[in-house]
């Protein structure tokens, strides 16, 4: 017992011992001291590895970005690509509000036809009504609508005579005060409302597409 004691005191106090266990005590000693700087020496060259190979793969990733993006040059104004006639309108306050528009004009053939498609997108919102879905209704309604009145009016400009433009101009405004009509009762959330105006919607609609021919 003393004489582990005295082992023990002798390696915390760094005295190296006689005899074999102080000869196992050495190598022990050195041998963990080499593989501690082994382990740092790894450890330093993987940092430096790591290092090199991130910048190197940064710098070909920069590289190849840089090479990819075209800047050209900056749009011309309003007018100068195909469907930007009038881009520019809606953000000059000069102009009155009822000119500053989004939609695109288009030849009165083509207006028509596009009247057609959004009529046709009105009849649709029937099973909106039906299940309800109020906000839906609406924003539906009011964005057909918007075509519907720009082209109408595109066509009523470009009817031959007067009485051909009076019938078509009555017939838009009744079809306008139906799906107003229509729009409220959706704002208001009433069902019969809305079955009222959409049943007038419909019969007013068909007028209108007969005259469209």
């Amino acid at each position: 017992m003393a004489q582990t004691m005295a082992s023990m005191t002798g390696l915390s106090q760094g005295v190296r011992l006689p005899g074999p266990a102080g000869r196992r005590a050495s190598r022990l000693t050195v041998k963990a001291s080499a593989e501690a700087e082994t382990a740092g020496r790894r450890a330093v060259l993987g940092l430096m590895a790591t290092a090199v190979a991130g910048g190197a793969f940064a710098q070909a990733v920069h590289a190849g970005t840089v090479a990819a993006i075209k800047v050209g040059p900056p749009p011309p104004p309003s007018g100068g690509l195909p469907g930007t006639d009038n881009s520019d309108e809606a953000r000059d306050f000069d102009l009155p509000l009822k000119n500053r528009f989004y939609l695109q004009p288009l030849p009165a053939a083509e207006a028509a036809a596009r009247a057609k498609e959004s009529a046709q997108d009105i009849l649709k919102l029937k099973p909106l009504i039906d299940r309800k879905q109020w906000p839906y209704v609406m924003n539906d309604l009011r964005l057909r609508a918007s075509y519907l009145r720009y082209d109408l009016k595109t066509v009523i400009a470009s009817k031959a005579t007067k009485e051909e433009k009076k019938s078509l101009k009555d017939l838009t405004g009744k079809l306008f005060d139906t799906l107003d009509g229509l729009d409220h009762a959706a704002k208001i959330k009433s069902p019969s409302e809305a079955e009222r105006y959409f049943g007038e919607t419909k019969t007013v609609l068909g007028d209108v597409l007969a005259k469209l021919g």
